[in-house]
């Protein structure tokens, strides 16, 4: 709806004395309309896809260009210049600092064509330079403030997503980055690994050092499992002293990441060890995954860690999805 109250505005500058005089000009006011308007059908159906808004936006600002330089009074046209601030705004918001850019070089562009044949028509370089900077700032602030605002946003959302202490995902956006990394994965050979870490004793080093100490001793596992997991891991604190990791990689180099992890706490100089359960599973990437299949996996896992933590603690079982043959590493 917006876009096409847009889209009328060249059209009712064909009645006004200060739009375009010359068949061309009407021409391209016509034009521009049809463009707004074009446009519009976007939205009449659905939401349209990223490469649709990005035609959305070129027929947009190229009618909003040509509307504004086939006016015979260029103050009008200069002021119609403001328009380009309407899809920087939405460039900012959907898409790139690049899109927003090349929106904002042909503001400029069609402001200074304008700008200069108003100075020639009126000679009047204060009220050109004031209209000028009224446009060259609209164009400017409205999508910084935009994407001033998302970037805020996100940050906020981010930090909404971890759990404060350990700055690890939280319970929701682990399983959020779980499926992300499922819908990212085309490799054949992979599997869908998760280790369910649990600390052992760690209620004793609360009571014992104090729960100060043992938040650093939180922290400093959520370290050393940033250090051993793979770049692309989604690494989460369940709650308490319980963590989890999901990877898609070679099972024999997930064997090896638990391995190492469960050394790098035991070294830890808070005296605490863990205790690991892993459950790797060969999936069909071409099939798709069930919703529920994350969960098969941690229930699998969380299984494994207490077959370890009821054997002692300190070491790392292995389990399959129906719960059959549990070994230690």
């Amino acid at each position: 709806m917006f876009t096409v109250l847009l889209a009328t505005l060249p059209l009712m500058m064909l009645a006004s004395p200060a739009g375009p005089d010359t068949a061309l000009g009407r021409g391209a006011v016509i034009a521009s309309a049809a463009a707004g308007a074009g446009a519009s059908l976007f939205w009449l159906f659905r939401w349209p896809s990223r490469r649709q808004a990005l035609v959305y936006n070129v027929l947009c600002c190229t009618g909003i260009a040509a509307g504004c330089l086939a006016l015979s009074n260029p103050y009008a046209g200069l002021m119609g210049c403001t328009l380009f601030a309407v899809i920087g705004g939405f460039l900012a918001y959907f898409h790139s600092v690049g899109h927003v850019a090349v929106n904002f070089l042909v503001a400029v562009g069609c402001a200074a064509i304008t700008a200069a044949r108003l100075i020639a028509d009126t000679g009047d370089v204060a009220l050109t330079a004031a209209a000028a900077v009224n446009v060259i700032a609209l164009n400017a602030g409205v999508p910084f403030g935009i994407h001033s605002l998302l970037h805020s946003l996100h940050t906020d959302l981010r930090a909404a997503d971890r759990d404060p202490l350990t700055a690890l995902l939280n319970r929701r956006s682990f399983y959020s980055a779980v499926n992300t990394l499922l819908a990212d994965t085309h490799a054949v050979d992979a599997a869908i690994n998760v280790i369910v870490i649990d600390l052992d004793k760690f209620k004793s080093l609360n009571d014992t050092r104090g729960h100060a100490i043992g938040d650093a001793a939180l922290v400093d596992v959520a370290d050393v499992l940033r250090r051993h997991a793979g770049v692309n891991a989604a690494i989460g604190r369940l709650g308490g002293e319980e963590f989890v990791i999901a990877d898609v990689d070679l099972p024999v180099l997930q064997r090896r990441t638990a391995e190492l992890i469960r050394q790098g706490i035991a070294d830890s100089p808070f005296d605490i060890t863990a205790s690991l359960g892993v459950c790797s599973a060969r999936v069909d990437w071409g099939a798709g995954i069930e919703s529920d299949y994350i969960d098969r996996l941690i229930e699998a896992a969380d299984a494994a860690m207490y077959v370890s933590k009821r054997s002692g603690g300190n070491r790392v079982v292995h389990s399959h999805l129906d719960g059959a043959d549990l070994a230690e590493a």
